[in-house]
């Protein structure tokens, strides 16, 4: 039997009034097919946006305390928040007021009493263009193959990573890995194996690391493991990125099993292959060097493994 695929989730909407009757309204006008949450308050409005992300805030202007106008401001200088498309719903209705809003961040601007068929119409095509934008983000900032971040969003996340470093005096690491027997499978059974393999280290990968750590694709069969916020001390920051990096290592090394296609109607092939890696590690301490200059540091230590003999860590520390 056929089987089905998984609903996706119901888009969240927040809507932001501190009127109950205007709340009311928004709610009855998008449920049950939207997962609707209110809040009465620019402060409570914030707090809820920290607690889970909406897909769209419906915010009122007028609003005691904290108005309209500081919440979007607020939601536009967070980063975690920035990109929620926020659509102003106002009994303001005049032009210089739409174009303050506009101006602030604001995707749309709907007077009161709103119309049912209009303001549905308008969130619609707010969320579709938010999803069409995260559709192009992710083909831009991620690997097509493994859904890993690309060269790009490591070298952004890196900075991101050196810039908490110099907050917390916290040392880093990043550590450069290349699959020491890959090019012999991509030889003998095609890319299409290769790929399967790269697909399967990229999973054992991010069972290796925290939540808080990027694994990235950098091309090839090579790959990039960024931690974060390790400790203070030198000798424990080497200490801690060498015991990810030996987890990788044997994570890595152990035999990947792979189904070969054999043609139409024909069982596929079970196939066995063994891939160890080689691997670079380097520390970093606040924004001493640049992104570049830490990526070569953990490249060259990575050709040192290699040539001191494969399936091997080796560190690079430029730190006197």
């Amino acid at each position: 039997m056929p089987q089905h695929q998984p609903k996706p989730p119901l888009p969240t909407l927040l809507v932001v009034d501190d009127q109950p009757l205007n709340v009311q309204i928004l709610v009855h006008i998008f449920s049950p097919d939207h997962v609707v949450r209110t809040a009465t308050s620019g402060e409570e409005a914030l707090a809820a946006c920290a607690a889970e992300l909406p897909d769209l805030v419906l915010l009122d202007v007028m609003m005691p305390g904290m108005d309209g106008h500081e919440v979007c401001r607020r939601l536009k200088a967070d980063p975690r928040t920035r990109d929620i498309p926020v659509i102003f719903v106002t009994v303001q209705n005049d032009p210089q007021e739409e174009a303050t809003g506009l101006l602030m961040g604001a995707v749309d601007f709907i007077p009161q009493p709103v119309n049912a068929a209009v303001v549905r119409a308008r969130v619609q095509t707010h969320l579709r263009l938010r999803q069409a934008l995260h559709q192009v983000w992710e083909l831009a900032f991620h690997d097509a193959l493994t859904g890993l971040p690309n060269r790009r969003l490591l070298n952004d996340r890196l900075g991101q990573a050196m810039a908490v470093s110099q907050r917390s005096m916290c040392f880093g690491a990043l550590i450069f890995l290349d699959l020491d027997n890959f090019k012999p499978l991509n030889d003998v059974h095609g890319h299409e194996v290769g790929d399967l393999l790269l697909v399967e280290a990229a999973q054992r990968l991010k069972a290796c690391v925290r939540e808080v750590d990027t694994v990235a694709r950098f091309g090839g069969d090579e790959f990039v493991v960024l931690l974060t916020a390790l400790v203070a001390d030198r000798a424990e920051a080497v200490d801690r990125a060498g015991l990810v990096a030996e987890k990788i290592r044997n994570a890595l090394a152990e035999p990947y099993r792979l189904s070969v296609s054999q043609g139409e109607g024909v069982a596929p092939l079970a196939l066995e292959h063994r891939c160890t890696a080689s691997l670079g590690v380097a520390l970093f301490l606040g924004n001493a060097a640049s992104t570049t200059d830490v990526i070569k540091w953990a490249d060259l230590a990575m050709y040192d493994a290699k040539e001191a003999g494969r399936d091997m860590v080796h560190f690079y520390d430029p730190a006197p």
